[in-house]
């Protein structure tokens, strides 16, 4: 008969120690690790919180003879070279929990591994305010990309003023005690207090571990592996919604089925999203609390009403998204949040009959969203603000400050290279807008069939540090693209200038719809890419303040 598990809570700062010392480790049948920022940020949050973060199932197992081989858990030979399992004489194999346990010590510990999907890695802070403010938890966590100068600069510059703190020294009680009496001046009194609560919450939070002992069947182990996998995925906040109104004879999950059905976005529109415009819709906000209780202080008919409104407004700012700001894939939307609060934009501009000076508004803070990052971090916030700093506008044209600030030259095109980063999506935006004629033909090509690209070739000036920039890239149509491959710009814009019978005009219009001036035209013909960006720059900044005016 197999010995039964052992179930013990244990510390979670000495279960992620474990795992930095190589004594909790990854079974190698066992995927990557595939959280995203968002992911980790939520459930940081979670922990925080004091929910319950679920159940941990380890295997003992002799690290010299192993039950199944293993690797240390992503991230822990970065930040510790010398560490070797196989020095110890028993290991933990994490056979549920890896993906919880890994987003901790990534926070925790900081390793120079980008996350999936991205080409950076990650820094997570803990904005202090927020989160001993007692409703704000929610956008307390801030993870922020350590390739973005600026927005780490600005994380160094609040954390220099105590206002945030990262989560490599919340991880050691030591270096937090040496923080909050030593080197910190900003909490006193009552403040302190609260800080000091939240972190021995913390400290002393324990996670129930449930180990199986060494002696299990390599086949029992694969049975309850399986069986994990199949049955192991959390309840969702849309899960939460289903719930709740089931007994109002509500089929949520029907409903959201029947939408998919008849309007195809991809994954742009998600399940959460109609709940969260109507949460806004009728002022309330939209963190997990509110958004339930909003949802359960509805009748039935007063929710299925909302419902369809929520849906049609969805559409109207997707659709607005793909064909007015030049997002025309689900790839090239700078945030799908931005849905959520343009759909209630356009639900109070239409429920009021407004004209086109008003939409004109919304375009403005579209723009300004995107092009200044805004909705980078505290995302529940910003939709709650901006919905009615936008109708205020619209009532009583006071504009939001924010957006009277905002300014084409406070954007380092330099540094923008990623072509998953929300500003290079909204320049793309900007060249959709512009017409980004085909280079040849001269003709509007087919997005679909489009793939953003340099124009002077990364194979011929890969040296350069700015060959990546956004200001080098643009939409090329696949077959014209394969027709420039790695030519020199001079001699392939001279066959465009052919194509277009040789009418420098006719080329200078499809050129501009691409931010290519005259200027910096004639630098691609004396291949003089430095010259190409500066005019490329400038035209592009130009192009983008005709937004606001």
């Amino acid at each position: 008969m197999v010995k039964s598990p052992d179930s013990n809570p244990k510390n979670l700062l000495a279960l992620i120690k474990d795992v930095a010392d190589g004594k909790v480790v990854v079974p190698e049948f066992q995927r990557s690790f595939v959280w995203k920022k968002n992911d980790i940020e939520e459930f940081l949050t979670s922990l925080l919180c004091g929910y319950f973060i679920g159940t941990f199932l380890m295997l003992d197992t002799p690290s010299k003879k192993p039950m199944f081989p293993f690797r240390l858990v992503e991230g822990v030979k970065k930040v510790n070279p010398q560490v070797s399992s196989r020095d110890l004489g028993t290991v933990q194999l994490v056979l549920d929990g890896q993906q919880r346990i890994t987003s901790l010590f990534y926070a925790f510990h900081e390793p120079e591994i980008p996350l999936k999907g991205v080409k950076s890695s990650y820094k997570f802070y803990l904005d202090i305010k927020e989160a001993i403010s007692g409703d704000l938890l929610d956008e307390a966590v801030i993870g922020v990309p350590k390739n973005d100068s600026r927005q780490i600069s600005e994380m160094e510059a609040r954390s220099s003023k105590d206002e945030t703190i990262p989560f490599s020294v919340l991880c050691e009680p030591r270096m937090f005690y040496e923080w909050i009496y030593q080197k910190q001046k900003a909490w006193q009194g009552a403040e302190l207090d609260k800080i000091l609560d939240l972190y021995k919450h913390l400290e002393q939070f324990m996670v129930p571990v449930i180990t199986l002992p060494s002696e299990t069947s390599k086949d029992d182990i694969v049975n309850i592996f399986e069986r994990i996998n199949r049955t192991g995925v959390g309840l969702s906040l849309f899960d939460l919604a289903v719930a709740q109104l089931y007994p109002k004879d509500i089929n949520l999950r029907g409903l959201w089925d029947d939408f998919r059905r008849g309007y195809r976005t991809d994954e742009a529109i998600q399940p959460i999203f109609p709940l969260r415009v109507i949460a806004l819709i009728q002022g309330k906000e939209i963190r997990k609390r509110d958004l339930l209780s909003a949802i359960d202080n509805l009748e039935a008919t007063n929710f299925l009403s909302l419902w369809e409104d929520g849906l049609s407004c969805l559409e109207s700012a997707h659709k607005r998204i793909v064909d007015h700001y030049g997002a025309f894939s689900e790839k090239w939307i700078p945030y799908t949040s931005l849905i959520i609060t343009l759909s209630v934009l356009l639900y109070n501009l239409k429920k009021r009959s407004a004209g086109a000076n008003d939409y004109s508004k919304v375009d403005q803070w579209y723009w300004a969203c995107v092009l200044s990052r805004r909705y980078d971090r505290n995302t529940f916030t910003k939709t709650y603000e901006d919905i009615r700093e936008i109708e205020n506008w619209s009532t009583s044209n006071d504009s939001p400050k924010w957006i009277d600030q905002f300014t084409s030259h406070g954007i380092n095109f330099d540094t923008i290279d990623d072509s998953k980063s929300s500003l290079y999506k909204g320049i793309i935006g900007l060249i959709v807008c512009k017409g980004s004629k085909d280079f040849l033909t001269g003709q509007p090509a087919r997005l679909s069939e489009c793939q953003d690209d340099h124009i002077f070739p990364k194979s011929k000036y890969r040296t350069h540090e700015k060959v990546n920039s956004i200001l080098n890239k643009t939409l090329i149509w696949e077959k014209t693209n394969k027709q420039k491959k790695n030519r020199n710009p001079s001699e392939f814009f001279e066959e465009c200038l052919s194509k277009h019978g040789g009418s420098k005009e006719r080329l200078s219009q499809t050129l501009a719809s691409h931010f290519i001036s005259a200027e910096a035209h004639e630098a691609i013909k004396r291949d003089d890419f430095d010259s190409f960006l500066e005019a490329r720059k400038r035209a592009i900044e130009e192009g983008i303040m005709e937004k606001f005016k």
